[in-house]
């Protein structure tokens, strides 16, 4: 097929182009013999603030061309007037626009993807309404995760197929051949689908290429940890090779760029992660990354340091632009805590004890007499009650923010002996489980159980009452019950499936979706059964680690492009063996690559196993 494109923007990088195509620019579609041709592409600026419209005689050769059996394939032009949107079948109302959440939905269903499916895309959108032609895809902000029914709220006309004469224009209302990012079409698997369909009934010759995004397949713990260390350095996520810099967040789940916010629980997740590294490739390199990380926070201000201060011992949970904290978030102040008391037991680095324990009195003072806590104080309400006022605010009742403060309290137990650390993590334990019923979760049930699990085993071995080991061993029959076949943690039980399109979502919405979460579940989960099988020496745990273990390995990420190579992201679709999720949070998005939480916790999880260790020995 001999195929002509016209494009206002030479240097735009289209996606599912034919090969063998022949490029023209934009103003040419008035003079050349469109007849020489089979099939004719009309493609948009890639920039929206360059809208790209069809003059009139344009729409009138183009419409003969059509109506003598030509192909048209028309995207993101405009189509204001009569003639253009009489050719295209889709008249617009609004000028383009970004899309967001949107999604596409299938307005039919094709063999392999039922009807009312849904996809993602990124780049640009145009709102509009059919004028002579067949909807195949609309887009509209679906809150479902995989399929929205017929019933639902209608979308606008994403991609119409317009029959005219002997041929026939397809035409595209948001960014598809000109998407700039191949990894961004998903689930790949649903477009690839979708695309040979559309050949096959159009005649155009739209490809898509080999996935950006592969997995990993059967490999082991070695090689696993060792592409992570890899995808920290290549992807750019540590802006200092050698830790001097500190570490960035993330890539980002919307832009897929390097979200370049520096934060001290992603700093400890990384060191931790690096120290581990390094004693298992017995290479003091990485020992030294671990220690240039913690060092940049110490040298950068962002432990209040300041005796006088309100928040005195407490850490920014950013790099929040004030001198002091201002929000005190009790997981990433744990966090931290944990970290760097954990390695003065491996390291004896004296800054290690003198940070750590500060944090670790400082969230002691500021506990509640039945071992729990708010999520978040402030700076403010601190200097207003004072920590005895703290000590008086409603707990969160999260095992999210309870349980890795019971997990510091037992490193600062283990450094210093003092036994209100563990009295307090026995304590706010057991009040934990006597309040099971009232436990809040902020994503899912089988998160917020993960997270549960960490200072159990621990706290189980001095808890004569046997009330610990019990609620262990009930989270872990949880969890396990919603274990898929590929060894992963189904996500379950929503507690706000309605909160869509905020930060701090779930990346599913109804159970039975088979959505496996790596930021707050299976992460965790690889750490946190492998913690639990060391305490108890129960087979099951360890059985449970295993098969985590081998599903994280198996999903890793492998690439031909370094920002994801190694790495994984927060939503695996287990049923459909590729990387998708409810794209509903705005801010740790379904193909977020958190760097400390994780990336860096997986890695820590299976190096405690390759080293044969607890992080509690």
């Amino acid at each position: 097929m001999k195929t002509a494109i016209f494009s206002k923007d030479s240097n735009i990088r289209h996606l599912l182009l034919p090969d063998g195509a022949e490029n023209y620019t934009w103003e040419e579609v008035e003079s050349r013999d469109l007849t020489l041709f089979d099939a004719v592409y009309l493609l948009g600026s890639a920039s929206l603030d360059a809208p790209v419209s069809l003059s009139p005689i344009a729409s009138s050769r183009l419409w003969t061309f059509a109506e003598q059996g030509g192909r048209i394939y028309a995207e993101l032009i405009e189509a204001f007037d009569f003639p253009s949107s009489r050719l295209f079948g889709w008249k617009q109302d609004f000028p383009a626009t970004r899309r967001t959440i949107e999604k596409l939905r299938c307005d039919e269903a094709i063999p392999g993807a039922a009807e009312g499916a849904l996809l993602e895309w990124a780049g640009g959108l145009a709102k509009g309404f059919a004028v002579d032609g067949e909807t195949k895809l609309s887009f509209g902000a679906y809150q479902e995760t995989h399929v929205s029914p017929s019933g639902g709220k209608p979308g606008h006309p994403g991609l119409i197929v317009r029959k005219l004469g002997q041929g026939l224009v397809v035409y595209a209302a948001f960014s598809l051949l000109t998407c700039a990012d191949a990894a961004a079409l998903r689930p790949y698997g649903r477009w690839s689908l979708l695309l040979n369909r559309l050949t096959e009934e159009t005649g155009l010759p739209l490809r898509i290429g080999s996935p950006v995004i592969e997995l990993a397949g059967d490999t082991d713990a070695g090689q696993a940890v060792d592409a992570n260390a890899d995808w920290f350095r290549a992807s750019g996520m540590l802006p200092a090779a050698d830790g001097s810099e500190g570490v960035y967040e993330n890539i980002h789940s919307v832009t897929g760029k390097l979200s370049k916010d520096r934060r001290p629980d992603c700093h400890a997740h990384t060191a931790l992660m690096f120290h581990l590294y390094g004693r298992w490739k017995k290479d003091d390199r990485y020992l030294d990354v671990s220690d240039r990380l913690l060092g940049y926070l110490f040298d950068r201000g962002y432990q209040d340091m300041d005796p006088n201060s309100p928040s005195y011992g407490f850490w920014k949970w950013y790099d929040f632009p004030g001198a002091y904290p201002h929000q005190i978030f009790t997981d990433d102040n744990a966090w931290v805590c944990f970290v760097l008391l954990y390695l003065y037991r491996k390291t004896g680095k004296d800054v290690y004890r003198q940070r750590g324990v500060l944090v670790a009195e400082r969230l002691l003072a500021t506990q509640r007499k039945d071992g729990l806590r708010p999520n978040v104080l402030t700076r403010a309400q601190l200097a207003e009650l004072g920590v005895e006022g703290a000590r008086e605010l409603e707990p969160s009742l999260n095992p999210h923010f309870e349980s890795i403060a019971h997990s510091a309290f037992i490193q600062a137990y283990l450094v210093t002996g003092d036994e209100a650390y563990l009295k307090t993590a026995l304590t706010g334990a057991r009040t934990l489980l006597a309040r099971k019923g009232e436990l809040q979760f902020m994503y899912s049930r089988t998160s917020g159980l993960t997270r549960l699990l960490l200072p159990l085993g621990y706290l189980a071995r001095h808890d004569e009452s046997g009330e610990i080991e019990a609620g262990l061993r009930e989270a872990a029959d949880y969890l396990i019950g919603r274990q898929h076949r590929l060894g992963g943690i189904e996500e379950a039980d929503n507690p706000d499936p309605e909160r869509f399109g905020l930060e701090d979502a779930g990346v599913y919405i109804r159970n039975g979706e088979g959505i496996a979460d790596q930021l707050y579940t299976n992460n965790f989960l690889v750490m946190n059964s492998w913690e639990m099988w060391r305490a108890t020496g129960e087979a099951r745990y360890k059985k449970l680690h295993d098969e985590v273990s081998a599903f994280m390995r198996r999903i890793q990420i492998k690439s031909k492009e370094d920002r994801f190579s190694g790495g994984w992201m927060r939503a695996f679709d287990m049923n459909a063996g590729e990387y998708f999720g409810n794209n509903g949070d705005t801010g740790w998005g379904p193909y977020c690559m958190e760097s400390g939480w994780t990336n860096a916790v997986t890695s820590a999880g299976m190096l405690l196993a390759l080293l044969d260790e607890s992080i509690f020995d």
